[in-house]
């Protein structure tokens, strides 16, 4: 289907590894990017299961941009002295919009005009985070925003 703001269409095996990641939790990340032609959003790299997320900040290009989904696992609640029977393992969906400064102004407004419509397209991303720097994607910015 083609993002009626950028004309670019979303391949079907997007889709495909984003449902195998949400409900099979076949994968830890998936990475997608715009193809050459800018026609189409294509898988660019999968993350197996433990894959961790410095492998996902690995598979992201300095200099372009690309989309990623990240499938992240933390607890929540607090261990006591009695044990560890507040805690509870939780998992979310994190959508990446990863654009550095040093990517091409093209491919800068290729990908922002056509985030929204790709997201439309992966049905459960949960959190959704822009970054422009690997500064501003860490664990500690994905656990900010699930606490």
């Amino acid at each position: 289907m083609a993002n009626a703001a950028s004309g670019v269409a979303v391949a079907d095996e997007c889709v495909a590894r984003f449902q195998e990641l949400r409900t099979g939790r076949a994968h830890r990340f998936v990475v997608f990017k715009v193809d050459d032609s800018q026609q189409q959003v294509v898988v660019d790299k999968v993350g197996a299961r433990d894959a961790g997320f410095g492998d996902l900040t690995a598979s992201l290009p300095p200099d372009d941009c690309r989309y990623a989904v990240y499938d992240h696992d933390f607890t929540v609640g607090e261990a006591t002295a009695a044990g560890p029977g507040g805690e509870a393992p939780r998992s979310k969906i994190f959508f990446v919009s990863w654009s550095p400064a040093t990517a091409d102004v093209r491919s800068k407004m290729v990908y922002a005009s056509s985030c929204e419509g790709f997201k439309k397209e992966l049905d459960g991303v949960q959190i959704d985070v822009q970054a422009t720097d690997p500064s501003e994607l860490t664990l500690d910015v994905l656990n900010d925003h699930v606490s």
